[in-house]
């Protein structure tokens, strides 16, 4: 599985991304509380860390992420807004370095293809409080994209579910959005 290119990390932030997977659709599909503490993980420059952070003003968004350089970029643009609610953390695949059961919500957008170990869901679940809820998206194998990771490095929606399912969470919605599949899990 290939990790996303840094070299190609302005398209992130685009205007083209926000309109093919508007944050605030992707925030939507959680009802996040102002207090919560909330998990980006593959956060990269901070597509949807922000929109997060001003949402749980009284809360913690924890920007997680495999690449350095990402997260470089994040903590600059952190700098510049005065951000006092993220929290930035390098991972590695299949170690998150924070404690059990932190997590009330969770994002991971466009980041389950990018998955080489799979100990990694095991840490998204022991991270996350019980019943809180995770919401993937991820480029759909099925369909057909000019942008995105090659179609062999995609998972359909059911292979996704089972995946994630075979990994203790419960599924308790999904649907398609676009090139995109999506899903509600529950730990």
């Amino acid at each position: 599985m290939s990790k996303y290119d840094p070299k190609h990390a302005a398209f992130l932030d685009s205007e083209e991304r926000k309109s093919r997977l508007p944050p605030e659709r992707l925030l939507s599909f959680l009802e996040l509380e102002t207090q919560d503490v909330v998990l980006d993980l593959g956060a990269g420059t901070g597509f949807l860390t922000f929109p997060i952070a001003e949402f749980v003003e009284m809360g913690k968004v924890y920007a997680v992420d495999v690449q350095k350089e990402m997260l470089d970029e994040l903590e600059k643009k952190c700098a510049e807004r005065g951000c006092e609610n993220i929290d930035i953390v390098l991972s590695e695949e299949g170690d998150i370095p924070l404690k059990n059961g932190l997590f009330d919500k969770a994002f991971a957008i466009n980041v389950l293809h990018e998955i080489e170990d799979e100990k990694t869901l095991e840490e998204i679940y022991r991270t996350m409080k019980n019943d809180a809820q995770i919401c993937i998206v991820d480029w759909d194998k099925e369909v057909i994209t000019e942008r995105g990771p090659p179609t062999h490095e995609r998972l359909t929606l059911e292979d996704a579910v089972d995946l994630l399912e075979e990994h203790g969470f419960t599924i308790t919605d999904k649907g398609r959005l676009e090139d995109y599949y999506w899903m509600i899990c529950k730990r």
